[in-house]
């Protein structure tokens, strides 16, 4: 399906995906912005941080050992308001794509930041099925 979108102006979007996949993330992670990078449904690990950009690695919150070990390196701009892949390792080898020209760096961010789109949107839908799954309780 990552063949089939292809935006008129790619770089627009690219900045509003980013954008878009901050929320998301907000979402899962509600103090982010404050910092703080706990949550029940991403392993979370920062890199580096500053006063308004952090790098830090994600990956799915597993119950099982043998998992996919997904790994996404992002780079969060709280000023901005967005998020950004800059690396993928899936299964514990790195994704390899070597670029030279910029319509291929941009294809490639585009690639990797509607991927982790995608990702994020998974972790709402299951987010959103353990809650309502679970039994209520009465009191």
């Amino acid at each position: 399906m990552l063949h089939t979108v292809r935006p008129v102006n790619k770089s627009f979007c690219l900045q509003m995906l980013c954008e878009e996949n901050y929320a998301k993330l907000l979402r899962l992670i509600p103090k982010i912005n404050q910092g703080e990078f706990h949550s029940p449904f991403i392993h979370t690990h920062v890199l580096s941080s500053g006063p308004f950009p952090y790098t830090v690695n994600f990956n799915q919150a597993h119950t099982e050992k043998n998992a996919s070990a997904t790994c996404f390196k992002c780079r969060i701009y709280l000023d901005t308001k967005s998020v950004e892949v800059i690396h993928l390792r899936e299964n514990g080898t790195p994704s390899e794509h070597r670029s030279s020209s910029p319509k291929d760096i941009l294809n490639n961010k585009w690639t990797l930041n509607y991927f982790f789109e995608k990702w994020l949107v998974f972790l709402l839908t299951s987010r959103r099925l353990t809650h309502t799954t679970q039994p209520s309780m009465k009191a």
